[in-house]
């Protein structure tokens, strides 16, 4: 069960609760039937413990089954439940150890004593219930404000990258040295790397607004990416695409796959002699996974390490699925939910 930190509020608690107590239900006994003072606050101590600690025991209880404030109605429904159960057996063991201290008469064990002492017994239990309810309420909602205010600059930086890799002063540069040698060797190929190049530039003006963009489209803009790849490196790497006909009207955030394909060209080794083979495909659970063979540089690349962590806080704003990584010796796969149009339309509504 989850621990409680609660040291200072279960000492101050007691201590208010024996004053109530002593003023209103056992300051007669003490002026009127002439009970020991000592015998009361030892009586009210061990009282007040009882009361205490058991409400105490249904909190990190109701807790360990429902954690958080998505869970809070089930959760106050058990503590509700357990404490009402307590205040039945403490007050019922309030009466009984009472009658024994000799505080009631015999005749005075009736039904309405012990309805007495229940109710009082659950008056406090609610209370103490009710405070470490409204502390763990405010706690948890700091944290999902914490959370969500963690997501958010996530989500900024992630715009921010975006906008970076679209104005990219290395991808333009490369570009246009490929472009170079290209006019001078093989103008066609040059006028259509030009095409596919403001294409490029198009979709990254056009989808840098939209949380999401079908697969289709993404898919579209990765063959035109590839393109200025392969012109750049030949025959060192290759890319083999199968996805599902009826995945490609799922939907994704734009230039997911861009930044899994930057990535796989940035800390790989690519040559004639050793390709790099970037496969995208679809499984049977709406899922697209993309991977490579990795055979990884020798010297390590400069790298902000942002690329998935970008990916994965899109996926936590849009409240999906995680993406799912994995690396083994030979292959790097990274597996990302499709976002199913109805289910999104019908979120939005």
């Amino acid at each position: 069960m989850q621990k409680l930190h609660d040291t200072r509020i279960r000492i101050a608690g007691m201590l208010i609760q024996n004053i109530i107590l002593f003023l209103f239900f056992y300051l007669p006994r003490v002026t009127q039937e002439h009970e020991p003072v000592l015998k009361i606050l030892l009586w009210q101590l061990l009282f007040t413990f009882v009361m205490w600690e058991g409400t105490r025991l249904a909190v990190r209880f109701s807790r360990s089954q429902f954690t958080g404030l998505k869970k809070q109605g089930s959760r106050i429904l058990l503590l509700a439940f357990l404490v009402v159960l307590l205040s039945i057996l403490v007050g019922c063991w309030h009466v009984w150890v009472e009658f024994l201290l000799g505080f009631w008469q015999h005749e005075e064990m009736n039904v309405y004593n012990f309805l007495y002492s229940i109710g009082m017994t659950l008056f406090f239990c609610q209370l103490i219930a009710a405070v470490y309810e409204c502390i763990y309420y405010l706690l948890e909602w700091k944290k999902s404000v914490t959370v969500a205010e963690d997501l958010e600059k996530r989500n900024l930086q992630s715009q921010l990258d975006s906008l970076k890799n679209q104005v990219s002063p290395h991808f333009l540069f490369n570009s246009l040295n490929t472009l170079s040698g290209l006019i001078e060797e093989d103008p066609k190929r040059a006028l259509r790397f030009v095409d596919e190049l403001s294409q490029i530039y198009r979709y990254l003006l056009q989808s840098n607004e939209k949380e999401l963009i079908p697969l289709d489209q993404e898919l579209e803009f990765i063959q035109a990416y590839f393109y200025l790849l392969q012109t750049r490196f030949e025959k060192g790497v290759f890319l083999i695409v199968e996805v599902a006909p009826e995945l490609k009207v799922y939907l994704i955030p734009p230039l997911t796959l861009q930044i899994l394909l930057e990535n796989a060209v940035k800390h790989n080794i690519i040559s004639e002699t050793a390709p790099l083979h970037i496969r995208i495909y679809s499984d049977n659970f709406n899922n697209l996974l993309v991977e490579n063979n990795l055979q990884k540089r020798s010297t390590a690349v400069f790298s902000n390490k942002m690329g998935l962590v970008n990916v994965s806080a899109k996926y936590h704003l849009l409240n999906q699925p995680e993406i799912i990584i994995q690396e083994n010796e030979s292959i790097f796969q990274v597996q990302i939910p499709l976002i199913s149009p109805k289910i999104h339309a019908h979120r939005n509504s």
